[in-house]
Parts: C-alpha cells; structure tokens; sequence
C-alpha cells in the first residue's frame, strides 16, 4: 500500500555548516528516506554531498540570504516547487523549517489541498520580525494553522507563547550531539605546539563573531586576570563579523599574545579543538548594535552539548534558552554575561580547581548520553512525522 511521503524544507542543510543544518541533517538521517523528501538550494559542493548519503533531496534554485527580499523570494520558490511536486508526491506532511519563508509554503499548502504542516522555530524571530505590521500578521497566520510547533527551547517556546500562540501547539524537541564523535580524548600534539599551549589553562569559544555570542566580554575578563592567571589563553573557533573589532579589543587591551583567533575550523576537526579547551566560554547575550539582527539571541546552543560530550565542564550567559542546554551548578555555570567581574571570577574558580572541572566536565559528559544523544531526539520527533 502506498504510503505518502512527508517533505522537509529546512532552510538550511549540508553542505551548509549552521547549527539548523545539523538539526535536521542528524534527525532526518534516522528516519526512512523513501517516506521522507527534502527540498533544498543547490548550495556550494552540493552533488558531492548528495552523492555520498542516501537521502532523498530535490535540489533546486533557491537564494541562500537571509534578508527580507531573499526571505520573500524563498517563499514563493519553496511554495511553487512543494505545489508542483505535489501533483506526484501527495505529501502526507510539510515540515517547515523556517517560520516566514517556508511557513509561508505550509500554509499556502494547507489552505489548497489540507496538507498538515509543522514550523520549527529558534528563538527570536517575532523580536526581529514582529515590529512590522505586515510580517507580525503573516507569523501569527502562519503559526495558529500549524499543526504543530517544534521548538528548541522553553525559553523559544515561552517566546512564541507571548506572541500569542497557544502552548498547547508546542513540543519542544532540543537539538543533540553526537556523542560518539564529540567524546573526551587526549590533546593533539599538532595543536597544541601549532598553538603553543603546553603548560597553558584553555578558555576556548566555539561560535560565529557576532555581538550575541559575547567574545568580547571574555576578551575584557582575560585581560583582568593577566596577573593572576599568567598561563590562561583564550582560544576562538570561528569567523563572522566581529572579528576586526575583537582584534582591535585585543590591541589594545595589550592581550593579543593571550587570544589566538583559529578561524574557520571544519566540522570534522572540532571534536579535537574541543579537547584542546579546559573550560568552555559563551557569555551569549541579545544583539542590540545591529539593527538588522536586533533582538536576536542564542534559542539553545548547541555547541554547548558539544563541549559537554567531550567532558569539558562550561561557563555560559543567562540569556536564551541556555537553561535547557546546561545544567546549571551541574555541568557548568549560568552568569551574566554582561558582567564582567562575574565571568573572571568563574574562571578563576575553575582554574584553582582542577577537581570542579573534571566533576562538572564528568557530568557533562553523562548528561549528553543519557538524554541528548541525536537518536534519541529523533525518536522525540518521530512521534510528529
């Protein structure tokens, strides 16, 4: 008997490296490609990707930007192919990874032929959306015809809640680590002499340059303990739009020697830069500076499980929905991000005490397995395929 096939339009996905492409690239694999259609851009080194995993992607010619227009525009496209595959297909379900462009496509969808269809959302998207009148109608039109909302946090949830949507529509269904990758392993002598950190205590962040993600807090708080803590570095993983300005902060903090900008690091690799890292940094705060992004925060973060996985115990901001993604006086602390007296003390707690480190680093560890792990946060959503 023939079974229709759901379809997920997720926005993002591999070969694209963001955190929504690794949500539903480590869900979506679990489940069984020929119930399940994807339909996504023809990004960068898409054939080669495709070509090596057995799931079953229609790629077509769809922007990749994010702003309004390109928003806009992704919209129709998404909906215009989801309409003409639907003429073979019959989807059963649409999973709309994106609330305006592809929620768009779900809804468009639904209101023809009465295909269900769930939005996935992240956090802050009526806070960087909802201002206009326009876009404020379209999310809530989008979000009550759902028949179901996936977010990846209480706090995301709690967001969307206030915006009116009835919470009865929600599950919330974290994002997870891969704890057979990310798992604790010794130091790589290649980086630690490329890095020159024998002997040194490791902070390491692991996040776009962005205001939200809080680099410069840390940068401010290493240059207040450069006398207690002579042998502390700050290790960054990543490139983004703040990287010229924290330069600028290091020089003139006079700590450029302390902070060591890795750039870019592939997926493949950062399971050993994880395992570089004492502790575990993200002072994760609001966007206020950039009016494009304003309002914008971190829904979860997944970095955080994936510091975790490798035993390292964390220090993480209080904004977000961080509260699901570490357990706070467990597997790291939760402090204010803003404050900068707060965040050297946290790190000088963990650096006179070894013994804090491997038992909230232990826990860590312990936590991902036993309830973060991506099988387990398919099942989760395998109730709503």
């Amino acid at each position: 008997m023939y079974r229709a096939p759901n379809l997920l339009i997720p926005g993002d996905f591999p070969p694209v490296v963001s955190g929504i492409a690794t949500y539903f690239y480590e869900i979506w694999k679990f489940f069984p490609a020929s119930e399940n259609f994807i339909l996504a851009p023809r990004d960068k080194e898409y054939q080669a990707f495709d070509q090596s995993h057995s799931f079953r992607i229609i790629r077509r010619a769809i922007p990749t930007a994010n702003s309004l227009s390109a928003k806009l525009v992704k919209g129709l496209l998404y909906a215009f192919w989801a309409l003409r595959l639907q003429r073979r297909w019959h989807w059963r379900k649409i999973h709309c990874g994106q609330v305006l462009s592809s929620g768009f496509c779900g809804w468009l969808c639904y209101k023809l032929f009465r295909i269900p269809y769930v939005i996935y959302v992240y956090g802050s998207e009526t806070l960087r959306l909802g201002g206009n009148a326009l876009l404020r109608k379209a999310l809530r039109t989008f979000l009550l015809h759902a028949e179901h909302i996936v977010a990846n946090s209480r706090f995301t949830r709690d967001e969307f809640v206030a915006f009116g949507i009835p919470v009865n529509k929600f599950s919330v269904i974290t994002p997870g680590v891969d704890t057979m990758r990310f798992a604790p392993a010794e130091k790589d002598n290649v980086l630690v002499d490329r890095y020159q950190l024998d002997g040194k205590f490791v902070l390491l962040t692991v996040a776009r340059l962005d205001e939200r993600k809080g680099h410069d807090r840390v940068i401010e708080a290493v240059a207040g303990l450069s006398d207690n803590c002579p042998h502390l570095v700050y290790l960054i993983v990543g490139k983004g739009r703040e990287e010229p300005r924290l330069r600028e902060l290091c020089r003139k903090l006079n700590i450029s020697a302390k902070v060591i900008f890795c750039g870019y690091v592939p997926d493949a690799e950062l399971p050993a830069y994880y395992n570089l890292a004492d502790v575990f940094i993200l002072m994760n705060r609001q966007t206020t500076s950039d009016a494009r992004l304003e309002g914008d925060y971190e829904g979860f973060g997944i970095v955080f499980l994936e510091a975790a996985a490798c035993r390292k115990p964390v220090i993480a901001g209080n904004f977000g929905g961080i509260a699901d993604a570490v357990a706070d006086l467990q597997t790291g602390f939760i402090i204010d991000s803003n404050d900068v007296s707060a965040i050297q003390a946290t790190i000088l707690r963990f650096t006179t005490a070894p013994e804090l480190c491997s038992k909230m680093g232990s826990a860590g560890r312990e936590r991902t397995m036993n309830g973060f792990d991506w099988r387990q946060i398919s099942e989760r959503l395998r109730k709503i395929l």
